[in-house]
């Protein structure tokens, strides 16, 4: 037990570190906007007077995570006081996170007690990296934006035919997934488009799911971590949040 009150100290500090190094600390980032003219990624300050109509909404993450969600009518800052205090706590933020996974087989399966989190500390990630899709399962899949497209698979023993399809559009492409390699860079000329449905073929055996792009606005990791789970891109999201403790 000692040893993973100690690991999970550790990472407080370092996320403690790596929130008060950035220079985004009082920014906020749409997740999503109905009835206005904000896109998804887009920054808005945390102190800044914001008007919404009837109909309006708007959905928000702050650097811990913190999902901000306003429904019209609405008129002040979209942070208030006491969630600019909360928002010093990594502790308080990484619970937050853990306790609000949802429910079944893909949850967390954590409450706010800090045992529970010990306890996932003592588990292996879901994938070797946060940033790989996992393309023998269903998505969603979660892209962060610049980087390259990786595909992973835990079976690296046989060569694979794989096949890429984009759902609803014309792109296809083929290749080989050569033996002894578990990640697998997109071809160049694959179009990465937000929200479309992409198949992966490996042997016939056939996984889907929508890509969702993670914009380089979220430059937290606690917030790039609420933006997988919003979008339902769980082992990545449980890879993150492992890479924490």
């Amino acid at each position: 037990m000692l040893r993973f009150k100690h690991m999970f100290i550790s990472g407080s500090i370092l996320l403690g570190l790596l929130l008060s190094s950035t220079a985004i600390a009082d920014n906020l980032i749409v997740y999503s906007a109905k009835g206005i003219q904000l896109k998804s990624g887009a920054i808005i300050s945390s102190t800044q007077d914001l008007t919404l109509q009837n109909g309006q909404e708007l959905s928000l993450i702050s650097p811990t995570g913190k999902m901000i969600r306003l429904v019209g009518p609405f008129s002040g800052m979209p942070m208030s006081s006491s969630d600019d205090k909360n928002k010093k706590s990594v502790k308080e933020a990484l619970l937050n996170l853990l306790s609000d996974s949802g429910e079944g087989e893909e949850s967390f399966g954590i409450t706010r007690s800090t045992d529970d989190v010990f306890r996932l500390a003592s588990r292996p990630a879901p994938l070797p990296s946060p940033w790989v899709l996992d393309v023998t399962k269903d998505g969603p899949y979660c892209y962060r934006e610049g980087d390259k497209v990786i595909f992973w698979r835990s079976n690296k023993a046989e060569a694979s035919k794989i096949s890429i399809n984009i759902l609803e559009h014309t792109w296809k492409a083929k290749a080989v997934w050569s033996q002894g390699k578990s990640h697998l860079a997109s071809p160049p000329a694959m179009p990465v488009i937000d929200g479309a449905v992409y198949q992966i073929t490996l042997n016939q055996k056939s996984a889907k799911g929508s890509l969702n792009v993670v914009p380089d606005s979220l430059q937290s990791k606690l917030a790039q971590a609420a933006w997988l789970k919003e979008k339902g891109c769980v082992p990545q999201f449980k890879t993150l949040v492992h890479s924490f403790l």
